[in-house]
């Protein structure tokens, strides 16, 4: 290796950093500079694909992880206390004692961080060894190389089955087509494949390709973590830009699947991945249980200072008090006021290091243990486990369980999360024509599963049946069914198809078994297409391994043979291959869509990035050629595909969308031929449309269009393909050029079913006082519809239509409504009386209202509402809201949702949950907790999320509790010492009381305590509200104050029974060091709900262990703790019966106001929390009488199963009838403005 100056390493390493901030990057083949040193390459300053994500090294483990953990305020306060008892004239312990609890924690937590990072070393060693095939120029073949060994401009061979090591450019596949199929899961969860296709013009014509005679210069983005954005150019010699995106990028960590290889070009490497810049790991939230108990310790640090203040001022005025200098003290330390004052200021010191205990440094470590056990608990409920897909609950935020119990607003999306997500095909328009398809909704179809109609069929048949095959092609009927079966992203494959690694085979044996299966596929095609196509028995045949491709030629004149090829789908003549078609779709409603035209014998066969292949009914394959894919996004609302007509050559547009999205872009009527009566055909769609909206149907419209300018739209389409800055911007701008003057063929109705028990689960989390919105992308009809089925909406409700296309009528509405709502809730006869109202705002409203200067009156509107629903809102919208109630009302939200659309409103809530749905997995990886049904988000709530913030708050609250009690004793025998710092009990024995005598059973009672059943719980929502405010500010200084009482009598009833006795110091510290143990201990007894054997176990072996370590120091301690010692003092002590009498007689006194408490308390006020445990105590006929009861007293409506209904008719009964249904200032409003008030009765008494 060539030495170089330490200033052209400066030189180099600038220049790096430069390169690596660069906007774009300017890519090359590294074969040409192979075997030279690094200086020499073109991409050295990009780093190798090596990945490092350990925190330490051995060597600086131990100073980087105590820097880490010195991160935390309360380290740092004990480590200073800790060397601070280290100065002789502040100490009052042994220093070496004082180290003790501190070092066992840092310890405890160093071994559990030095355990993760070697875990994470392990598993980064056995990834970049990881085995890989890299070209090599000098060898003339890809050769095995590991994965750290992989750098930017190399070119990678991946065979089916094998993680890809890097991100890479697709340069060529083993599929004829140029297609690589790949499966996302370990990215984003999505199981379903998805295509990638080789960067168009470059390697699409050579049968292999040659990496030493790729000469062109890749242009990119630098790296970012958005996994469905890439921006990227290749450049050729002859300065011609190829423009590439997503669609021709492998991402590391992908599997190929059903493709027996692909080669790459990678483009970025190691920590530059879009994978690796996704790795954030554990997210970490603080609950607002964790915030409250802050701002206690907070407390408990002035409590502190303010005792050794008292102690420091007291130890000024006994100095003061004293005749003389006494022989016991060190001399020079007083005899005149500054001395005095002197050791009073260094008792302040001593006195912290005494009391240090009243912060209590082991509960952080008791919470950590709790969540844990509480996690565990929740993940193994067996009402939250999925039988159909196999999974059970999943908690991702480990510190966050007890906000399940506080939650007080819920986000929820529609699709997927209420509903089932899995579409059933029920009615069609076409031509302005309804054709119902009433047996599809009858239970035991499957999703796939479509009955014709038989009137549809026969229209059908007629147009098939048309004389001229021009005029065939034309027809509005047999383009409806072509649009459906084009016009989407569907994956064809097998049901039969197998993922698995590729098998090297005897090609002639292969070949032989492959003509026997495939006898029947060798058919003559009527129409032979522009380009060459092939045909697959299986995208994997059906054998126990992959077969290599099998490529034959074509046999005669223009009838050809077809071949098979693993990587298409079959396209023969046998019915029971057809069967077995399956269609992988990133979406149900397209896969719904599929299987409708295929139901009609609209045969989806094949799809490649080039070519569509689709059979008619009459048994006539169709290959069209794609000439571009207009994507879907959230912007446009619609998708289009641009094919070219294999019989007519027309460039023939399909676009299918949202009804508002394609309404606005229609042209003429579709066939200037027909009769002037079809010129209603947009008319009568859009009355079906709400017809279908009103039943709760998922509605798209299908509509066509001819484009004669494709030539000129097709070179801006490269430009903007080609472009890397504001690429976006002109892709949706080509996009929105050719969907102009569209020919409106028809549209469909979807059912979407609403999920189990979903109306069950509303109204529950409604009668525990949560407030739920529903946030969707549905048309208002269709969600009003969906919120009645649900009962988001009742029948009863008064629910106000918000819609309007101006800011002005906008502000009108949050006005008069405000007004009038705030009227009747001030009204004196209203008050025992409570309004159910409810809101429904569409998209164009909500953005106007969550403008800055309407947000306010939105809010104070909203927050009067028993429920809330946003329709045809987008992603940004949905967090946006989420965003405003936290901020306005200062209050804990809770978003649910399973699409990537519900990621914004996930990540923005205090807690987000996941369902593991139809959509893929990016919501439940951007989740907090994961479900696999709305239902469950009862039990989860109503239940652990109760159980979690009750077990936690009481926990938290005893532990205050417990130390301020046990402290107290060091602070009264101040008062009788001089406030010297002196301790009565021995300091071992001090130390062991709070690390094991009394913390093995405030951990159990925090993760196994049950203050009511789960039954209960769930039959009683309300108990939800009631058991929220458990830790409050109340609650906490009550337990102080009645720890101080217990610790005042703890220490005085032995001090008055050993007054005037010559009993030393350890024999009177004994008994106040097991009456302390004995009230702790019983005092968590009272407030224990459900005794299970554990916590007998926990509360017996403690007292056990207490006495056995005791004794056992006792004896063996002759010398620990000079110049007195405990030997054999508690030994003595427990053979004298006053130690037994003083026992008793102290803990009974000192517990006694607590339990008459309790009686109190519970006997005159009872809360329903305490009425809820005597309700557990009868047989389960007398309870479940009660619970009814107790709901009927309490106003609640029965659960009744919903189905999706018209919405109650509109009358005006109500105080908000005033409001007129348009702006009556037509004037100053200028645009449509509706208001709608649903109602069927007056507001409900409650």
């Amino acid at each position: 290796m060539t030495w170089r100056s330490p200033l052209a390493l400066v030189r180099d390493a600038l220049r790096g950093q430069r390169a690596r901030k660069m906007d774009l990057r300017s890519l090359q083949s590294n074969l040409p500079y192979e075997g030279l040193e690094k200086a020499k390459q073109p991409n050295r300053y990009f780093p190798g694909n090596a990945i490092k994500t350990t925190k330490y090294t051995p060597l600086l483990f131990i100073p980087m992880n105590l820097i880490e953990q010195f991160h935390r305020l309360a380290n740092i306060y004990f480590v200073g206390l800790a060397i601070l008892n280290f100065f002789p004239v502040v100490n009052a312990f042994q220093p070496e004692v004082a180290l003790i609890p501190i070092c066992v924690i840092m310890s405890l937590t160093a071994l559990k961080d030095a355990w993760e990072d070697f875990r994470r070393y392990q598993s980064d060693r056995k990834l970049n060894n990881t085995p890989c095939l890299v070209y090599s120029r000098m060898e003339k073949q890809f050769m095995q190389r590991r994965w750290k060994d992989v750098r930017v401009g190399d070119f990678v061979k991946v065979v089916c089955n094998e993680i890809i090591p890097a991100d890479l450019l697709l340069l060529h596949t083993s599929d004829p087509n140029g297609v690589c199929h790949i499966e996302t899961a370990n990215l984003d969860g999505e199981t379903n494949l998805k295509q990638r296709r080789v960067v168009p013009g470059l390697c699409n014509s050579d049968p292999e390709l040659e990496p030493e005679s790729f000469n062109s210069v890749v242009v990119c983005e630098k790296p970012n973590n958005n996994l469905n954005h890439f921006k990227c150019y290749v450049e050729k010699p002859d300065k011609e830009r190829v423009g590439t995106g997503i669609e021709s990028l492998l991402l590391r960590g992908c599997t190929v699947r059903n493709t027996d290889y692909a080669v790459g070009f990678v483009v970025f490497a190691g920590h530059e991945t879009k994978s690796m810049l996704n790795n954030n790991g554990p997210r970490y939230k603080r609950s607002k249980l964790e915030r409250k108990l802050n701002t206690d310790v907070m407390f408990c640090v002035i409590l502190l200072f303010a005792m050794c203040l008292v102690g420091a001022v007291g130890h000024f005025l006994w100095l003061q008090a004293l005749p003389g200098e006494p022989p016991y003290l060190v001399p020079g330390r007083i005899g005149d006021p500054e001395s005095a004052s002197l050791s009073s200021f260094y008792m302040f010191f001593t006195m912290i290091i005494l009391l240090q205990v009243l912060i209590p440094i082991s509960l952080y470590i008791s919470i950590e243990f709790v969540k844990v056990g509480q996690i565990f608990f929740i993940t193994n409920d067996i009402d939250l486990y999925d039988e159909e897909t196999d999974s059970r609950m999943q908690c991702k935020a480990l510190n966050i369980t007890e906000d399940l119990g506080q939650i007080e607003y819920i986000f929820s999306d529609k699709t997927g999360t209420l509903t089932e997500n899995k579409m059933v095909f029920r009615r069609c328009s076409i031509m302005g024509k309804e054709y119902p398809h009433k047996e599809n909704g009858k239970p035991p179809l499957l999703k796939t599963e479509v009955i014709p109609d038989r009137e549809l069929l026969q229209q059908i048949s007629r147009a098939e049946s048309s004389s001229g095959s021009s005029r065939r092609q034309i027809d509005p009927y047999l383009d409806f069914f072509l649009a459906l079966a084009i016009c989407n992203t569907v994956v064809v494959s097998m049901a039969t198809a197998r993922r698995q690694r590729v098998s090297t085979k005897n090609p002639l044996g292969t070949l032989s078994s492959l003509l026997k299966r495939t006898g029947s596929l060798f058919t003559s095609r009527q129409h032979k297409p522009k380009r060459n196509s092939t045909c697959s028995d299986n995208s994997a045949i059906e054998e126990d391994h992959f077969n290599r491709t099998v490529k034959m030629e074509e046999i005669g004149g223009t009838n050809g043979v077809q071949t098979c090829s693993l990587h298409a789908p079959p396209q023969c003549e046998n019915p029971a291959e057809i069967d077995n078609l399956y269609y992988e779709a990133e979406s149900p409603d397209e896969a719904a869509l599929v299987y409708t035209a295929k139901a009609y014998g609209f045969i989806l066969l094949a799809r490649t990035p080039n070519s569509v292949t689709v059979r008619l009914p009459s048994g006539e394959d169709l290959v069209f050629e794609v000439l571009d894919t207009l994507a879907f996004d959230y912007n446009r609302k619609r998708m289009s595909v641009l094919v070219r007509h294999p019989i007519t050559k027309e460039y023939v547009l399909y676009t299918k969308g949202a009804d508002y999205a394609i309404m606005e872009l229609l042209g003429t009527p579709y066939a200037e031929h027909l009769s002037g009566n079809q010129k209603a055909i947009a008319t009568k769609t859009q009355y079906h449309l709400d017809c279908y909206a009103k039943d709760g149907l998922r509605t798209l419209c299908i509509a066509k269009k001819v484009d004669k300018e494709y030539a000129s739209w097709s070179g801006n389409r490269r430009r903007a393909l080609a472009a890397i800055d504001g690429r976006e911007e002109l892709i949706m701008e080509t996009a929105t050029q050719l969907e102009t003057n569209l020919s409106l063929l028809g549209a469909t109705g979807i059912e979407d079913r609403l999920q189990e028990s979903v109306p069950d689960t509303l109204v529950a989390l409604q009668e525990a006082g949560i407030q739920v919105w529903v946030l969707t992308g549905d048309k208002p009809e269709t969600a009003v519809n969906i919120g009645y089925a649900c009962r988001l909406l009742e029948e009863e409700d008064l629910v106000i239509n918000m819609s309007c296309t101006n800011k002005i009528a906008c502000t009108s509405i949050l006005d008069c409504t405000l007004e009038e709502v705030r009227r009747y809730s001030n009204d004196p006869r209203n008050v025992d009386t409570t309004q159910a109202i409810s809101l429904v705002i569409d998209g164009q409203t909500l953005a106007m209202a969550l403008s800055s200067d309407l947000e306010d009156r939105f809010v104070d509107l909203a927050k009067r509402c028993r429920s809330v629903l946003c329709c045809r809102v987008t992603p940004l919208q949905k967090s946006r809201v989420v965003k405003l109630v936290q901020e306005k009302l200062k209050v804990m939200t809770l978003a649910v949702g399973d699409g990537a659309n519900d990621v914004n409103m996930i990540q923005a809530a205090d807690i987000g949950i996941g369902i593991s749905g139809q959509e893929g997995m990016q919501a439940v990886m951007a989740s907090d907790f994961a479900i696999s049904r709305f239902k469950h988000l009862k039990k989860l709530l109503l239940v652990h999320g109760h159980w979690c913030y009750s077990r936690l708050a009481n926990m938290i609250i005893y532990f205050f509790y417990k130390n301020v009690a046990y402290v107290n004793l060091l602070f009264w025998y101040q008062f009788f010492c001089g406030f010297s710092g002196t301790a009565m009990i021995d300091y071992w024995l001090m130390i062991f009381f709070n690390l094991f005598f009394t913390s093995v059973p405030p951990i159990m009672f925090g993760i196994m305590d049950k203050d009511v059943s789960a039954e209960l719980l769930l039959g009683v929502p309300e108990l939800y509200r009631t058991g929220q405010g458990e830790y409050n500010f109340a609650a906490f200084w009550v337990s102080i104050l009645d720890a101080f009482y217990q610790s005042l009598v703890c220490f005085f009833v032995p001090y008055l029974a050993y007054q005037d006795t010559d009993i030393d110091v350890f024999t009177f510290g004994t008994p106040l060091n097991t009456v302390s143990l004995f009230t702790i201990l019983l005092h968590l007894s009272i407030e224990i709900k459900a005794w299970t054997v554990v916590h007998w176990v926990t509360m017996v072996g403690s007292v056990a262990l207490y006495f056995i370590v005791t004794l056992a120091y006792s004896a063996t301690c002759v010398t620990c703790n000079p110049p007195s010692n405990p030997y054999w003092i508690l030994q003595s002590q427990m053979a004298d019966p006053m130690f037994y009498l003083i026992c008793i007689i102290t803990t009974v006194v000192a517990l006694l106001p607590r339990y008459l408490f309790h009686v109190l308390k519970n006997s005159i006020t009872p809360s329903p929390i305490v009425h809820a445990r005597h309700l557990d105590r009868l047989n389960l006929f007398s309870r479940d009488l009660w619970i009814n009861e107790w709901r009927s007293f309490r106003g609640r409506r029965q659960v009744k199963r919903s189905r999706l209904s018209t919405p109650p008719p509109s009358t005006l009964e109500t105080p908000v009838d005033i409001y007129p249904q348009s702006p009556t200032n037509s004037d100053i409003t200028g645009d449509e403005l509706t208001l709608n008030v649903f109602s069927e009765q007056k507001p409900v008494h409650m």
